[in-house]
């Protein structure tokens, strides 16, 4: 009896040794993969950073390029809003940009909080270099960093006589235009062309903008794009430079 009792505990000791050993094994290789998830993840999300901050080079008539690892994560794009321009009583934009996206997303890391981590929302800056945005956020059981620049670059100038006042108001523009290319793993972004827009004598200007971050739509007016316009007419001129994107 003690023999076999013997053999029973070897038994169980076995058994117990051989489940701990493969609970190990998977916890070992779910946190490699967990580590090389997070790892790739944190990669992508600073090709974004790099990308905005050296978007103020590209408008100035340079390039930039980045490459990026392709395991779990590619790069991607979507149309995911617009600016439009109405000019005095138009009806139909003047000038309309489609708001592109460069976009990312992980299936196996998890939920990210909705934040920008370059950037931000707001519609209208004075300052090119805050043309573009990144944000993380959580959609469809993934998590996302986006790259967008829909929003507009103001600069009012204004001037002052027995008239009157009289504004000019310098608004720009940057139409990402993305594009797939078969290759290994690379972002490349260049001026592509830039549109030029000037209208004369406007009384009454509005910017719609359907930004990315924003389930609401932006409603500017002059007075939302400037504190320095106190009414009056306005010279307009509208710049609008178009980016290529190339990823592959």
């Amino acid at each position: 009896m003690k023999g076999a009792s013997d053999v029973l505990s070897t038994i169980l000791m076995v058994g117990v040794f051989l489940t701990l050993l493969s609970i190990t094994l998977a916890y070992a290789y779910y946190t490699s993969f967990a580590n090389t998830f997070r790892t790739e993840y944190l990669y992508y999300r600073q090709v974004m950073l790099n990308m905005a901050s050296n978007l103020y080079y590209v408008l100035n008539g340079g390039g930039y390029t980045v490459t990026y690892p392709k395991t779990t994560m590619s790069m991607g794009y979507r149309l995911a809003g617009y600016i439009r321009f109405y000019v005095n009583s138009s009806t139909t934009p003047v000038a309309e940009i489609p708001c592109y996206t460069i976009t990312s997303a992980s299936f196996s890391i998890p939920s990210q909080g909705a934040r920008y981590i370059y950037g931000g929302l707001s519609p209208v800056v004075n300052d090119t270099r805050l043309l573009s945005s990144v944000r993380e956020f959580y959609e469809n059981n993934s998590a996302r960093i986006e790259l967008d620049t829909c929003r507009v670059y103001a600069s009012v100038q204004a001037t002052y006589d027995r008239l009157g006042s009289f504004y000019y108001f310098n608004i720009l523009a940057v139409s990402l235009n993305p594009v797939h290319k078969p290759g290994g793993g690379y972002a490349e972004l260049y001026p592509s062309s830039i549109n030029q827009y000037w209208f004369y004598n406007v009384y009454n200007l509005t910017i719609v903008v359907k930004s990315p971050g924003s389930p609401s739509i932006f409603v500017l007016g002059p007075r939302d794009i400037s504190n320095y316009y106190t009414g009056g007419p306005v010279t307009l001129s509208l710049t609008v430079v178009n980016v290529s994107v190339v990823l592959t």
